[in-house]
Parts: C-alpha cells; structure tokens; sequence
C-alpha cells in the first residue's frame, strides 16, 4: 500500500512537513495526484493542511469531515507577506471566500507567494492599471471584507490598493497613494470612536474612506461629514453603497486611464515606484500616530495646569501623587517620541517607540481621571 513516504509523488516533500501517512488528508491527496504530478510542498497551518504541486494547491480544512479547497496556480494571494510576531500571514482569495494561512514559516510563505506570481509579467492585482469598474463579490468574513473594499478602491482609481496585513496597520486595513481605508464586518452600527480614530491615524493622507456592513450612527455620519471622511456601506452581496457627499463625489470621478507600457518596463517601474511609496506611506503613517501621542500628552499638560490653578487646600495627598505620576508618564512618552525619530531606528524600532509613548500617555490620562 502507497504512503507519503514511499509514493515517489511525495517522497521528497513528506519529511518535516507535518504531515502523516494514513489520515484522511494524506488517503486524499493520493487519490487526487495525477500520474506525473509530484507534490513541491507540503505544509501544516492553524486550520489546514496544504500541498502544493506545478498547477495547483490543495487545502484541507476540518480533522473529522474533511474539505478539500483546489486552486490553480498562478495562486489567487491578497495581503501576501504580512508577519505576525510567531509566523507569516498569507490571504488567498478562494471561489468560497477569503482563506487566511497563519504562523507559515518563511520557506513555506515564500513558496506560496511565488506560486501566486506569473513568471515575466507583474501580477494583475499588483500592476497600477488595474484600475477599472467593480465586481461585487459575497461578503462571509472579515477578510472577504477587506478584499471587497480594495476591490471597490481600484473600481474608483486607486489601482494601488492593497490590503495592509494582520498587525501591521495602525488602524487602517486597506491603503493607497494619499488614501486609507478601514473595514468593519460587524452587525451593529459603527460608532463615532472609530471614525474619528481613523482621523486621527490617518491625518496625512487625502482620502479617507470606511467600509461597514451594520451601518453608522448618526453621530459618527455628523463626524464623518464635518473631517470629509467616505462612507459606504457594505452589503452581505458585496454591493457597496456611498452614505454621504464625501463618498458619492469620490463615487462619481472617472477612473485615470493607464498609461501604455510594455510588460517588463510597467513591472520594473511599478517596483521601484512601489518600494518609494511604501517608504512615503510608512513614514507618514508613523508620523500621524505620533501626532496622535502628542495631542494626548498636550491633553493631559492642560489638564495638569487646571489643577494647579486650585487652592492648595483642595489638594489631597493622593491628588499630588497622581499629578506627579502623570508628569512623569507624559516626559517619558515625549522622550520615546524623540528616539523614535532617530536616524539609526529601524521601521519596526519606530513603531514600538510611539507604541510604548502611547501607553504612557494614555496611563497619564488614566492617573488623572481623563477619558481617552
């Protein structure tokens, strides 16, 4: 009887792969190989079972009841090469809806984001001219979301949108040149407090754009309209529908036309222009949520100042140890926010930085009974 081990198919991917002879995935898989067709890889992810071989990738997801996914190659990838601090984040965007292959190894991530490219032409979902009118595609999961919203930014003109990954946003889930978006695939009502976090991550870009299956309140629609951020409505079918001004104007521009170029050149250019704008985009997000910081901070400075404008009889002993608390959370936030400006800080460096002045921020604020 043929195993993983011994069938030539499978031999030189079984070893360290994860996998074991005899299970339902490993009977299946078999089953399913041509004659010829040998397996490149096999992989182990939270919630499936992957092998991939010159034409496609078989998925199994489930222990008992298992299902099988088939994809060809070139791999259909969305948000490829996002990290998560134990592994890479890989979306593949199925006929049934949007997979997310969590904790791949690097070997395994790079494996599966060359099988999503075709060799000598730039991908269409990364070339610039993809630009064009929007095909609805049916909302299950957050991701089916978010694929759903860089779908309709392309339909608008922004053919560079791109899905940001798992942990890496800030608050924003889809971006372009001078554009941001935030997704939410909830059933209730998006609140003003998102809205106006998205103003606030997102005070460097042009366009802010957010996408809600439940709806808004109507004070997050008076937020939205006063700071000319889009809403639009997302619908289970993946119909999006513009709620206010901002986004029936943005609906209503014509798409850029592309500019005419040759496969390699349009490939080669969009690289090097992709790499700059990542830089630009990166720096000015970092730039945006320091900002963010600093309003906190210069809360708190004016909050401190009110407070000792009162007669020293109001003081209490627990009023001036929490006053000195703060002051000292609000220097140590602003000393991060310096040395998050350093030269020899990496991106991640940075981030961290402005994350931990955050957290001091915002326990100063909690120090001296201050909503944030």
């Amino acid at each position: 009887m043929s195993n993983l081990r011994s069938d030539p198919r499978t031999s030189d991917a079984v070893r360290g792969s994860g996998w074991t002879s005899g299970s339902p995935q490993a009977e299946q898989l078999l089953s399913r190989l041509g004659a010829g067709e040998r397996v490149e890889l096999l992989f182990v992810a939270p919630g499936y079972q992957g092998a991939l071989t010159a034409r496609r990738l078989l998925l199994w997801r489930g222990i008992f009841r298992v299902r099988c996914t088939e994809l060809r190659r070139p791999l259909p990838l969305s948000g490829s090469g996002s990290r998560s601090a134990f592994g890479e984040i890989l979306v593949l965007d199925a006929p049934e809806g949007a997979m997310e292959l969590k904790l791949l190894t690097r070997r395994v991530a790079s494996a599966l984001a060359a099988a999503g490219r075709v060799s000598g032409t730039p991908r269409a979902e990364e070339s610039p001219g993809a630009a064009g009118s929007y095909h609805p595609r049916v909302i299950r999961t957050w991701q089916d979301a978010e694929l759903a919203a860089v779908d309709h930014m392309r339909g608008l003109g922004f053919a560079d949108a791109r899905v940001t990954g798992a942990g890496a946003d800030g608050g924003i889930d889809v971006f372009a040149r001078d554009t941001v978006a935030q997704v939410k695939h909830h059933s209730q009502p998006i609140g003003v407090g998102p809205v106006r976090e998205l103003r606030g991550v997102a005070d460097a870009h042009q366009h802010l754009l957010f996408y809600a299956s439940g709806g808004y309140t109507a004070a997050a629609r008076q937020f939205a309209d006063e700071r000319k951020a889009a809403l639009y409505s997302l619908a289970e079918s993946g119909r999006v529908t513009p709620l206010n001004e901002t986004a029936t104007r943005l609906s209503a521009r014509s798409a850029p036309a592309p500019a005419p170029a040759s496969g390699w050149t349009q490939a080669s250019a969009w690289g090097r222009g992709a790499a700059a704008e990542r830089a630009s985009r990166r720096a000015a997000e970092l730039d945006a949520q320091r900002q963010t910081v600093l309003r906190l901070i210069a809360r708190v400075r004016a909050h401190t100042s009110e407070v000792h404008a009162l007669p020293s009889n109001r003081y209490t002993k627990d009023r001036i140890k929490a006053l000195k608390a703060a002051h000292k959370l609000t220097e140590r936030a602003e000393s991060l926010l310096a040395t998050s400006r350093a030269d020899f800080q990496t991106h991640g460096g940075r981030k961290q930085l402005i994350a931990l002045a955050d957290e001091k921020a915002r326990e100063a604020a909690l120090k001296l009974a201050l909503r944030v």
